[in-house]
């Protein structure tokens, strides 16, 4: 069996196109924002979101020794994607990744917070293209976690036809959540 962070690539994968626009959400050690730089192209942009400076320089450092240069990081929440992005002409996202919780190995009382994330996938599910995705991978294991996936998937139950949503869960009620959001 595929581990959740396995389906969330294997999602993003089957919809990512060379020379996209694609955003890391919660960029933390930089392993989605990699990932994510290898599926565009040299012609692609990554906007690499996170409010720890700690997670930007990790993910700098991922990315220079990748030699990838379309990746824009941007140490801000994620809630200010709207912000980043050019609105004019902007490009409309191909895939949308979030990893909700704290960043590995650093502080764990520093964690994402609910109402930035809803922000963030309002204007996600709205600057998605068709058949885009956005997945949000959701660590519940810690103080405050079990609240935002609760947030996150009642405002995913919102969301109109044109989308469809999937969980994929193990049976623990500890154990991660992830949702693959298709448009």
């Amino acid at each position: 069996m595929l581990k959740l962070t396995e389906l969330a690539h294997e999602a993003v994968r089957a919809v990512v196109r060379a020379g996209e626009t694609v955003v890391d959400a919660t960029c933390g050690n930089g392993h989605d924002t990699l990932f994510l730089a290898e599926l565009v192209g040299a012609d692609g942009v990554v906007h690499a979101f996170d409010v720890q400076q700690e997670a930007i320089e990790q993910t700098r450092d991922r990315i220079i020794a990748s030699g990838h240069e379309q990746v824009q990081l941007h140490h801000r929440s994620h809630a200010e994607l709207e912000e980043v992005l050019p609105e004019a002409g902007a490009p409309l996202i191909a895939a949308m990744m979030f990893n909700l919780g704290y960043l590995p190995g650093g502080d764990h009382a520093l964690t994402t917070e609910p109402q930035a994330t809803l922000t963030a996938l309002r204007t996600g599910t709205e600057m998605l293209r068709p058949d885009g995705v956005i997945t949000v991978l959701a660590y519940v294991g810690h103080p405050g976690g079990m609240d935002e996936a609760t947030e996150v998937e009642q405002f995913l139950e919102t969301l109109g036809a044109g989308f469809e949503v999937q969980l994929r869960k193990n049976e623990s009620p500890v154990s991660p959540r992830l949702w693959i959001v298709r448009k």
